[in-house]
């Protein structure tokens, strides 16, 4: 590549990216590994990222200094940064907290849930089944949450969960349509919508967490 087309490409991502402070090259990196562009083990060199986002490797060091405070990158024996997968225990710590939050929110919604929601939630988990791209999938699998657990009136605890589904996003990538996962998940979903029709908080209850114990499964088959 040319020094013109390299000049090109560096206003460019400045235009895409705003003004390219740390905050902001945070926020693109921790996509790009949420969203499984960046697997786990992939080594984060800032010389290569000042040159990717045209900056100094100073904002380069502090936004990877915030994903290494967040648990997304790992500081290996060379001293180098690396993309971190989820050990078995964080996966299993993860799904443990999920499931305390989220039983909660979904026993405060479904004595309030009506017909129009679970109409809604199915819709959406019929929709998930045929998607094939990732992220969409992910959009999918959030509202059919949100749909059952919306009417718990609770706006932090929502937000709460939200932030914790951000830690699970890589598994989607396991989940390709067509594939065992997908009808896996669909079934998990399909088993909670159910005990929510027949407003049986103990199966609904159970329902879920037999589905985030498969997700600590897929979260720790992610990094392989």
């Amino acid at each position: 590549m040319t020094e013109s087309c390299n000049n090109i490409v560096k206003i460019r991502l400045i235009g895409y990216f705003g003004s390219m402070d740390s905050n902001v090259i945070t926020v693109a990196l921790r996509r790009e590994i949420e969203g499984g562009n960046l697997l786990p083990g992939t080594v984060l060199k800032q010389e290569l990222l000042a040159e990717r986002f045209g900056v100094s490797r100073q904002p380069v060091r502090q936004a990877l200094d915030q994903l290494l405070a967040t648990g997304l990158l790992d500081r290996r024996p060379d001293r180098s940064l690396a993309v971190a997968g989820l050990t078995q225990e964080q996966a299993r710590e993860l799904a443990e907290i999920r499931a305390a939050l989220e039983n909660m929110a979904l026993r405060g919604s479904l004595p309030i849930l009506g017909d129009s929601d679970l109409r809604k939630a199915h819709r959406l988990n019929e929709d998930l089944v045929e998607e094939e791209n990732p992220a969409t999938l992910e959009e999918l699998d959030v509202a059919f949450h949100r749909t059952l657990y919306g009417r718990c009136g609770n706006a932090r605890l929502l937000f709460m969960i939200d932030e914790l589904r951000r830690e699970s996003r890589r598994a989607y990538l396991r989940q390709p349509k067509g594939s065992d996962e997908r009808v896996n998940l669909h079934a998990e979903h399909c088993a909670i919508i159910e005990a929510c029709a027949r407003r049986d908080e103990a199966a609904a209850l159970q329902a879920l967490s037999a589905h985030l114990q498969m997700t600590t499964a897929r979260l720790t088959r992610e990094g392989e």
